[in-house]
């Protein structure tokens, strides 16, 4: 029966389910400008990748020159690429100040447009993503996990670690420009700093895992609750003002230090850089958001390899629940919780249809995963 519903939500494509699941539900003739912004900002940060990605084989060319590398295919230029999923929140940032700006197809011929603000919002978003992706790609490094670089240069070590000091370097030169206030580096490092310390964080969960599996009767029972009050509800010692009414979400904290703080952060290297308050419900929808995508989205993906090895929410319901059935059906409630929240606060289209595809997916995703051992 499980092979059936999947089959059939397959065969309409989840963005176009959100599109029409949305549009029944908000019939508002002001979605049509939202739409075409989305085209609009779609290409700009195609073309702010393929920007950025040329920079970086420039700088692959000059190690192929060094003898520092080469490529498969003797004589060929050097191509690179990598998976860019993680600018989402950045794409419909950029949306965000192109409504405040007034800067939104159709309407900018009969509205007062923001120019400034409209261009320099996109300045801002290129170096944004070029410091979301430094980030990922340091992290990829440092676990020794290459798959997202696409190359046909050899070694993939070597060429990700010179792509990825060449962002490190362009991101360093925004830093120290004149132009850019010091809150924006502050905003940086201190997501770098808190991301950093998660990283310890995992070997201690990786380690409640591991002895998870290991123990047996009563000794599991006691590390089943462990994993609940230390992962899945743990709490925060410090206040954080914008999430008083989502802390006791399941793994709210445990996955806002894991990917939420980094776009909080992130948020606020706009609001520094663009002297712009992006309002604290589009903050909150965007961070909600993110933290479903983790779960119902990588982790679901991820299960697989990480069953035994990573704590995830989704690892955690799945060895924890009575049966892999209730596991699944727990975690729907989870993800569809916290899009639940996320859309409630969402104050535009552009964020709420997207709010509203991350769910068609992840209710995909969810739906194939086996609800038996």
């Amino acid at each position: 029966m499980q092979d059936v519903a999947v089959t059939a939500r397959s065969r309409v494509p989840p963005i176009a389910r959100a599109f029409l699941r949305y549009v029944g539900r908000s019939p508002d003739p002001g979605v049509v400008p939202v739409l075409l912004l989305r085209s609009e900002v779609d290409a700009d940060i195609d073309a702010m990748t393929e920007r950025m990605f040329s920079d970086v084989e420039v700088e692959l060319e000059r190690a192929l020159a060094a003898g520092e590398i080469e490529t498969v295919d003797v004589g060929t230029a050097v191509r690179f690429d990598y998976d860019t999923r993680l600018v989402l929140p950045a794409l419909l940032t950029l949306g965000r100040l192109c409504l405040l700006a007034n800067d939104v197809p159709l309407l900018r011929h009969v509205r007062d447009v923001d120019e400034e603000l409209a261009r320099e919002s996109r300045t801002t978003t290129y170096n944004i993503v070029q410091a979301l992706v430094d980030g990922d790609m340091r992290d990829a490094i440092n676990d020794e996990e290459y798959e997202d670089f696409e190359t046909n240069a050899r070694p993939k070590s070597r060429v990700a670690a010179r792509a990825q000091e060449r962002l490190s370097e362009n991101v360093s030169c925004w830093f120290e420009s004149p132009d850019t206030p010091a809150a924006v580096r502050e905003h940086y490092e201190h997501a770098v700093g808190l991301s950093e310390g998660h990283q310890d964080d995992d070997e201690r969960f990786r380690d409640l895992l591991e002895r998870y599996h290991a123990a047996e009767g009563e000794d599991r029972s006691t590390i089943a609750d462990e994993i609940r009050d230390s992962y899945k509800f743990a709490e925060s010692a410090d206040t954080l003002e914008l999430f008083d009414d989502d802390q006791s979400l399941p793994y709210f904290l445990t996955q806002y230090l894991r990917v939420g703080i980094l776009y909080e952060d992130m948020l606020n290297m706009y609001e520094a850089d663009l002297d712009v308050d992006l309002g604290h419900e589009f903050k909150r929808a965007i961070v909600l958001m993110v933290i479903a995508a983790q779960v119902g989205l990588d982790d679901t993906d991820d299960y697989p390899e990480d069953r035994r090895t990573q704590l995830t929410p989704v690892t955690a319901e799945l060895n924890l629940a009575a049966d892999q059935e209730t596991g699944v059906a727990n975690l729907r409630d989870v993800v569809v919780e916290y899009l639940d929240r996320a859309e409630a606060c969402s104050p535009d289209h552009l964020t709420s249809m997207a709010i509203e595809f991350i769910r068609q997916q992840s209710l995909d995703r969810l739906a194939a995963l086996p609800t038996s051992e």
